[in-house]
């Protein structure tokens, strides 16, 4: 799957953009993107609400932003549950400052508002933003809504902390007990202050209480995403059986119709050398008839298949056509190797299958190259020895008629006929290469030449 394009509308302007990656950090979530001229740009989204986009050139240290991009929870831009979360051409409005703070007023409670306001110190005087937070603080004081009010000094606690002001209102005699409520990390804090309590149970989400916490967060707050990025951290981090089965829960029930396999495929480039993961990957490329991918990772692994994974394997190989791709592989000449142990006579069907297709657009001697991998195993293949025969006679312009008749064998007719021509030739009276040639023609569907050469057949046995 392709990384997403987008649009971003600026007045007048639509500036296509490419999603380079994806991150979920805190209450945000944070989509890195480039147009054409690769200038790079970031939309900043509020849980699963899109804020604004911005154009930057650089990221400032020690900003919201470089935090998020640094310590976040990271997808590649062409990820399904990214394209799941944004439809594909979706149009982001660019909003000036003036009307991005208008909508947090407007949609978001003061608290939700100030915490909003800290993700932009990458793009806006941090010195400005820093008093409209604090103008909320003080609208709370002024009503004597004092544990309100501290609430927003917790968010300004993180925003600046090193800030006098800050300092000097949160070692207040009065917010004593509230301050002891939020250095204890108090369960109260999921109710009465659910963004300091989330914020702080990211930063500590290794441990397995509060993994679990966050996890029920999201889902009451209806944020897959976020719970599938902290799943598959920890499948990245630590794969077990316990997280599979988390993450494989999650996504039967926030993602049914996202394909199964970019989900399985993006988990395995995190934690290619889980097992059950390799089985689950392998049965569906299988599924879905991906020979390729199905061949590269049993040979990457040393798979050691089940009776029925192997089955399915050989019937696919009978019954499709081989392509250049699969031919590409040297994976595939060990598979067919490792056949040959329990299954020859399969074995042996699809390996011609491969030399015909070969022989199409190849010349014998990169097909012996090709078969070096089944040579060196030391294993009887009938397939090898016809095709170093028909090395051995290429070059004989007495042999032609054997020639054609190996051509024959492995369906390349035009070759056969060119054989069996050059024998017609050399000897006008010898009715077999004019059998031949009746016969292939009448396969090509080259019914008037067919006749001909049967009719030239009659001949010459009468005589």
């Amino acid at each position: 799957m392709g990384n997403l394009d987008c649009f971003i509308t600026d007045g007048k302007k639509k500036i296509s953009i490419r999603l380079e990656r994806f991150v979920v950090y805190l209450q945000s979530k944070v989509v890195e993107a480039v147009d054409e001229h690769s200038q790079v740009y970031y939309l900043l989204f509020y849980k699963n609400n899109y804020l604004n986009s911005f154009k930057a050139d650089s990221v400032r240290r020690r900003s919201f932003l470089a935090r998020a991009l640094r310590n976040g929870l990271a997808f590649p831009g062409s990820h399904p549950l990214v394209q799941a979360f944004l439809p594909h051409n979706r149009l982001f409005q660019k909003r000036s400052a003036t009307q991005l703070f208008q909508k947090l007023q407007s949609d978001y409670t003061p608290h939700e508002t100030a915490l909003i306001i800290t993700f932009l110190d990458s793009f806006l005087s941090k010195k400005d933003l820093f008093e409209r937070i604090q103008s909320i603080y003080y609208h709370y004081r002024r009503n004597g809504q004092i544990f309100a009010g501290y609430r927003i000094l917790r968010i300004l606690v993180d925003f600046t902390p090193n800030h006098s002001w800050v300092k000097e209102l949160s070692n207040e005699l009065g917010v004593a007990k509230f301050k002891k409520m939020y250095q204890d990390f108090s369960e109260d804090l999921w109710v009465s202050d659910s963004l300091f309590i989330e914020k702080a149970s990211f930063k500590n989400r290794k441990n397995p209480e509060v993994f679990q916490k966050l996890l029920t967060h999201f889902e009451t707050e209806k944020r897959p995403i976020d719970g599938a990025a902290l799943i598959r951290e920890k499948m990245k981090r630590n794969a077990s059986s316990g997280y599979y089965d988390m993450y494989q829960d999650w996504m039967n029930k926030h993602y049914q119709n996202v394909d199964q396999i970019d989900i399985l495929e993006d988990l395995y480039d995190l934690a290619p050398h889980f097992k059950p993961l390799q089985q689950d990957l392998l049965q569906l490329y299988l599924d879905s008839r991906q020979l390729t991918k199905a061949i590269r990772l049993i040979h990457h692994h040393q798979l050691s298949l089940p009776n029925a994974q192997a089955k399915t394997m050989t019937k696919l190989l009978e019954k499709t056509d081989v392509g250049k791709e699969l031919l590409q592989m040297p994976e595939l000449t060990t598979y067919i190797a490792t056949l040959y142990t329990d299954s020859p006579d399969k074995a042996e069907l699809i390996l011609q299958k491969c030399v015909n297709q070969l022989m199409t657009s190849h010349d014998i001697t990169y097909i012996l190259e090709w078969l070096s991998t089944l040579k060196e195993k030391h294993i009887q293949l009938p397939v090898v020895n016809r095709i170093e025969k028909m090395k051995e006679l290429s070059d004989d312009p007495d042999a032609q008629m054997q020639l054609g008749e190996l051509y024959y064998e492995f369906s390349q007719l035009e070759q056969a006929i060119d054989c069996f021509s050059w024998e017609m030739e050399l000897d006008h009276t010898n009715p077999i290469p004019v059998r031949w040639l009746s016969k292939i023609y009448y396969e090509l569907d080259k019914k008037e030449e067919s006749k001909a050469y049967q009719q030239l057949y009659k001949d010459l046995q009468r005589k």
